[in-house]
């Protein structure tokens, strides 16, 4: 039985495309393409929804069944998973958590010195039209 590597492979090679064409038309990264045909998805170092959608994208661009593609993508995943003990740290490393974006920090002493500053220049420009 075929692997989904393999399968990939040999569905480019049968097209007649380079790696580095597939990477020009699908805008996957040649080393992306190299490590899904060789079978090392392990090696492609983003999440799995990125890797399953890669594997979607490769097998739509190469004329093979995604569904298909991505379910032999999911039970090899699957048996990757179960073949390795359970590490926190990298299913911590998975789920990709940025933190939101910082908020502005104004203190009351700034909102003073603002709200100052606007009443001054306020001021100014009344004595200034008053007087013309």
């Amino acid at each position: 039985m075929q692997t989904l590597g393999e399968k990939l492979q040999e569905a480019r090679q049968r097209l007649g495309v380079t790696i580095r064409e597939a990477a020009e038309v699908t805008k996957l990264r040649t080393d992306y393409l190299q490590a899904m045909e060789a079978n090392q998805f392990e090696s492609i170092p983003l999440a799995d929804v990125y890797k399953r959608g890669f594997v979607k994208l490769y097998a739509r661009y190469l004329r093979l069944d995604d569904e298909k593609a991505c379910a032999d993508y999911n039970s090899h995943h699957a048996a990757r998973v179960a073949r390795r003990p359970l590490d926190v740290a990298a299913i911590e490393e998975e789920v990709a958590f940025s933190p939101p974006p910082p908020v502005a920090n104004f203190s009351n002493q700034d909102v003073v010195i603002w709200a100052v500053t606007g009443i001054g220049i306020i001021a100014i420009f009344w004595l200034l039209f008053s007087i013309l």
